[in-house]
């Protein structure tokens, strides 16, 4: 489960990475846009000043250089970016290269410019921008955007003369958008460990949100192994219980079973001596069963045999005598009998 969820997550991360890439945040910035020399009400060149920070704009007033060069520089922040606003419009045109050249696009369009546009890449300030890849045919489709310095030369030099030194400059598109474009666009070299240092903050990212994530779902299992491990310690101790319970339940039987042998035992014994004291001297007997709490006997007897019954019928528990054959009389004047009692409980 957790592997499954970690693959999601990757997937999730990759399509944000790839969202930040296309749209990335506006970073701060300080736009100085020249203004008419009027405007300032001195001899000097004139600029208005602009904050821009997370997407908002705060303006900060005009400012007369070499006069105001020092009140400029302090607004300037670390880590800022300053801009130069130009109402020159900037000259595009999409290009086809090969797809290996993609890890050095920035270097092939410095060498190639001047053969892509009118200009050297020194003389002006530019940019790129991948549109798209055609592997089927290995091309590049690249939009690239260019502004002569010699449109900025005069507010550069003056920033230049105060001290300030812009890094980039915003010019508006041919189709009405608005683009900043790097001064000094960085190599190739540096470009790739910008890149890298990205790429690597956003691994790192992700690696960490993966792990907030991750950490309460891995501790529960954790957890679960644990409870498993001790369920598992416990069964030959369960196992031991219940074979106790089955020798107890066993024991109990056995006793109950002894207890019904004792109780049938008095029963049988209560029986004979009652038989004993009921028959006659006279009267033997040749055999005797006692099946089901029934009392079964043969013998002979001297006198008459019906005299038995009575006999045996007054002895508690003896109950309900009666013969179960015929008297036969025997050869020496005696009596043969088949008798049969209840044995009452």
């Amino acid at each position: 489960m957790l592997a499954e969820f970690g693959v999601w997550w990757l997937e999730r991360m990759a399509e944000l990475a790839a969202l930040a890439q296309r749209h990335p945040p506006l970073p701060d910035t300080l736009l100085l846009q020249p203004t008419p020399l009027t405007s300032a009400g001195h001899g000097g060149p004139a600029f208005e000043a602009t904050r821009r920070r997370r997407g908002r704009s705060q303006g900060l007033g005009g400012f007369t250089l070499p006069e105001d060069a020092q009140r400029l520089r302090a607004l300037c922040r670390r880590g800022e970016t300053l801009t130069l606003v130009t109402d020159a419009v900037l000259l595009s045109r999409t290009v086809s290269l090969q797809l290996a050249a993609e890890h050095g696009l920035a270097t092939l369009l410095h060498y190639e410019m001047d053969r892509l546009t009118p200009f050297t890449a020194d003389q002006v300030a530019w940019d790129w921008r991948l549109l798209g890849r055609d592997r089927a045919l290995a091309t590049l489709e690249v939009e690239l955007v260019v502004l002569p310095r010699a449109k900025i030369a005069a507010a550069l030099e003056t920033l230049a003369n105060a001290g300030l030194r812009p890094d980039a400059v915003e010019a508006g598109l041919p189709d009405g958008g608005i683009r900043d474009v790097p001064l000094e666009p960085p190599d190739a070299a540096t470009a790739l460990r910008i890149r890298r240092r990205l790429g690597a903050v956003m691994a790192l990212c992700g690696v960490l949100s993966l792990g907030c994530v991750a950490i309460p779902l891995a501790r529960q299992s954790l957890a679960l192994d644990a409870q498993q491990a001790e369920i598992a310690s416990l069964r030959p101790l369960v196992a031991q219980a219940q074979a106790l319970q089955r020798r107890i339940a066993g024991d109990t039987a056995g006793a109950d079973a002894l207890t019904a042998g004792r109780a049938h035992a008095a029963d049988v014994l209560t029986a004979l001596a009652a038989l004993t004291d009921a028959l006659p001297d006279d009267t033997a007997l040749t055999q005797l069963a006692i099946h089901h709490g029934r009392l079964s006997m043969e013998g002979q007897t001297t006198a008459a045999a019906t005299r038995l019954i009575a006999a045996v019928a007054a002895r508690p528990p003896l109950r309900d005598p009666a013969f179960t054959a015929p008297v036969v009389r025997g050869d020496v004047g005696n009596e043969i009998f088949s008798l049969q009692t209840d044995l009452a409980r």
